[in-house]
């Protein structure tokens, strides 16, 4: 799973200019009040001289709305508005909110910025922002938290290891100098209308005296209270017998086959295997037995997920069971990418969902995890065992499932730098080499029909321009395979290090003294040497990982890297050589996403999700809603949205079981299960769900079968 850094490296090529434009002027706050302040009046009125441009003008403007062209020449075009004479000083307030529309005919980024450079020196976070995708003629309210919670603590107290900790401010709200209003990863103009812009509720003070500890002996929430929260031991099997009962009266759907195909649509040719067609303008899968088929389940159903560190933390918890059958639940954790336990490897973790699984099932909590984790799935209306699942679940022959692997152990690219890790030396004999090794060790899922197909790899990192990784390979030392690659190509089109100091600008003396250098060329008269070799790359990667896995299950899809960071020329190379291109798509529609070029292959989203804070949790996630009935209405809207797209044959709901609040391994702590800590399933999800699988077929057929109600917030 992601996390999307927004705007820390902001792209300035477009001219910035001060702009005295009429009725643009900005107000002050004193003290907050708990009412909903107006931050930036857009009042027709007098000049002001406080607002900046970046590639935007105001094209329009009335009342007190706003319309804003973009040009289309810098990624992140804004109008910032500048505090005049104090900064805004809005501790007290939970939110700042703006009205958004757009008004152009493609899907367009807009969100809102808070800045504190007063912050630099403190280490408290300088900014804010809040930016969601809208649809063509769109209206939708973008939101930025200034607290984790509708309180803070009225004194500092340190709560680490969680991305969001509880009772913290979330930037230095007293010092903010400047309000952007913004459009994100712009390539051509765009349109679109803002108003509104305002600070909303008020924040509670909490004396932390008392607060430790935070986490109950269940996993949860200690100081909060709501249905289904575990109270006592004899609450297990109260809310087993509960979902007993509930499964009993909804046991799946009819009109499915053995593969929940739907044997009510058209009968195709039955392969004995998962492929992909092009029926009546849209893609589908098509299941073994010749059934249409669009994927829809959760990631992560493992017992391993719902664990948290303990070490270093004891005091967050009320009770740490120990001793006896409970030893076993806890490991030590040997993975922490990011955050607090990033320099404590290795560490203790306790995992709290292994061990309420205990307390609820018994001595044979693992199998009756497997086969409820089969009924939930074919009772809620989904028919995937989606990525990382445990291969006890997904190997039953009762649910069809995707498999993954992560190309690891091969030399990487030693100059390249990603969020999550470094990229590959595709040129090395190593990389196709762990490839085979990973297939070998997956040869029970490549001869398996109820195999949809593989994943390899996730969220790589590959840049937003399409030159990075050919400049990060320049950067490595001279006996890395990828460098030497890129200069013998060099030596092909030029023949003479001469010419090529001619076309590049530089001096070098000998192709040596280039494949010795580690300096960074000029970008321009380079550019389209590390264009082309940023896309050879590219078509490396997924050609030789085509190659491997269809020599190894010729039967099954290839399913692509689950992009999170890409740019047109990589989901080029993937739809030349993937069966289906698959991202992680954390937004609340996907209806108009399409590849590059309108290229006409099938998609499938690998990650989405929508969580609320409304059932102690810190962090709803990456995608929030006010309530749990609101996102129950998110899940729907986003799922219509999907059953749209002509391309699309799946999504991929990120993950079955909530991340622990006090965070994993590198702090996400995210209310994003379809069932909680204590393994009971969310009501208003789960009727969700039902409600969407119920139609999904027909829907996408037919057109039939969704209302039209809002969504909730």
């Amino acid at each position: 799973m992601r996390v999307f850094c927004g705007i820390a490296c902001r792209k300035r090529a477009a001219r910035l200019f001060r702009c005295h434009f009429g009725g643009l002027a900005v107000a002050l706050l004193a003290t907050a009040n708990g009412r909903s302040l107006e931050l930036v009046s857009l009042n027709e009125g007098a000049l002001h001289p406080s607002v900046e441009f970046t590639d935007t003008v105001i094209t329009n403007h009335t009342g007190r709305t706003i319309e804003v062209y973009t040009a289309g020449k810098d990624e992140w075009p804004n109008v910032t508005f500048k505090a005049v004479g104090q900064p805004w000083n809005l501790r007290g307030y939970y939110t700042v909110k703006a009205d958004f529309t757009n008004l152009g005919s493609a899907p367009l980024y807009l969100g809102i910025r808070l800045d504190s450079s007063s912050a630099v020196a403190t280490e408290t976070p300088q900014h804010a922002q809040g930016f969601e995708l809208l649809e063509p003629a769109e209206m939708r309210t973008i939101s930025v938290r200034l607290s984790s919670e509708d309180w803070v603590f009225s004194e500092p107290l340190e709560l680490v290891g969680m991305r969001r900790p509880p009772g913290g401010e979330l930037m230095d709200l007293v010092n903010i100098d400047q309000l952007q209003i913004f459009a994100g990863h712009v390539h051509e103009p765009g349109l679109f209308a803002v108003s509104n812009i305002r600070a909303e509720g008020s924040v509670k003070k909490v004396d932390p005296a008392g607060y430790l500890p935070f986490i109950d002996t269940y996993g949860q929430y200690k100081h909060g209270d709501w249905d289904g929260k575990v109270r006592s031991e004899h609450d297990f099997e109260k809310y087993r017998l509960a979902e007993e009962k509930d499964l009993s009266e909804h046991p799946g759907l009819s009109g499915l086959g053995r593969f929940g195909g739907w044997t009510e649509g058209p009968k195709l040719n039955a392969s004995g295997f998962f492929r992909v067609e092009k029926v009546d303008g849209k893609w589908w899968m098509v299941d073994p037995d010749g059934y249409l088929f669009w994927s829809t389940g959760p990631t992560c159903m493992n017992p391993d997920f719902g664990y948290t560190g303990t070490e270093f933390r004891e005091t967050y918890f009320e009770h740490l069971p120990k001793g006896g059958v409970y030893d076993q639940f806890y490991v030590d954790c040997t993975w922490a990418p990011h955050g607090f336990y990033n320099d404590k490897i290795p560490f203790k973790i306790l995992q709290f969902y292994k061990l309420n699984l205990y307390r609820k099932y018994g001595e044979d909590w693992m199998d009756q995890f497997v086969d409820l984790s089969h009924r939930r799935l074919k009772s809620w209306g989904m028919n995937t065992v989606a990525n990382w699942a445990l291969p006890d679940v997904y190997l039953k022959q009762r649910t069809p499932y995707v498999a993954s692997f992560f190309i690891r152990g091969n030399r990487e690219l030693d100059g390249s730098r990603g969020y999550w890790g470094k990229f590959h030396d595709v040129f090395d004999p190593s990389f196709r080499a762990v490839i085979q090794s990973n297939m070998t060790a997956l040869a029970e899922e490549a001869a398996d029909p109820w195999c949809i197909g593989f994943y390899v790899d996730n969220e790589l990192s590959w840049g937003y321009d399409a030159m990075s990784l050919a400049v990060e390979t320049l950067s490595c030392p001279a006996d890395q395979p990828a460098k030497q690659e890129f200069i013998a190509d060099l030596k092909t089109k030029y023949g003479r290090i001469e010419h090529l100091n001619l076309a590049w600008g530089s001096d070098y003396d000998s192709w040596r003294a280039l494949l010795d250098s580690t300096d960074e060329p000029d970008l321009v008269r380079a550019g389209e040497d590390l264009r082309r070799f940023y896309a050879k790359i590219c078509d490396t990667y997924f050609k030789t990982i085509q190659e491997e896995l269809k020599a190894a299950a010729p039967n099954h899809l290839y399913l692509g890297c689950r992009f999170a960071w890409v740019n047109d020329t990589v989901a080029v190379a993937a739809s030349r050589y993937c069966d289906v291109v698959s991202y992680n798509k954390y937004e609340h529609s996907i209806r108009s996403m399409r590849l590059p070029h309108f290229i006409d292959r099938p998609m499938i989203i690998g990650e989405y999700h929508f969580g609320s804070t409304e059932r102690g949790h810190f962090h709803p996630g990456l995608r929030e809603a006010d309530t749990h009935a609101g996102r129950a209405g998110k899940f729907k809207d986003y799922m219509k949205s999907a059953l749209d797209n002509p391309q699309m044959v799946g999504v991929h709901w990120f993950q079955y079981v909530d991340e622990h609040i006090t965070g994993r391994a590198d702090g996400e702590n995210y209310n994003v299960g379809l069932v909680d800590i204590c393994d009971t399933p969310y009501p208003e999800m789960v009727d969700a769900l039902r409600e969407v699988g119920a139609m999904m077929y027909t829907y996408r057929m037919n057109k039939t079968g969704f209302g039209t109600e809002q969504v909730s917030k």
